[in-house]
């Protein structure tokens, strides 16, 4: 299995917390600073807002990776 990238391991932690969720339920808070595992390293002055397209071409790798599950 290939080692998860910062990213991945970015929507890992989310889906830990939240359990099986949407790629739009991931996204939302991958961009909400208050909820973001990443908040934390985020500067206020410069919050980087993740793409809802970016994060289901992150989930796909992930799912071609065997990091997630997915029902259709």
């Amino acid at each position: 299995m290939t080692k998860p990238t910062e990213s991945e391991l970015e929507i890992l932690q989310l889906l830990w917390e939240l359990g099986p969720s949407t790629v739009r339920q991931v996204n939302e808070r991958l961009n909400d600073p208050a909820a973001s595992p990443r908040s934390s390293r985020r500067s206020a002055a410069s919050p980087r807002e993740v793409g809802y397209t970016t994060t289901l071409k992150l989930m796909q790798i992930m799912y071609e990776k065997g990091l997630v599950t997915r029902e259709e």
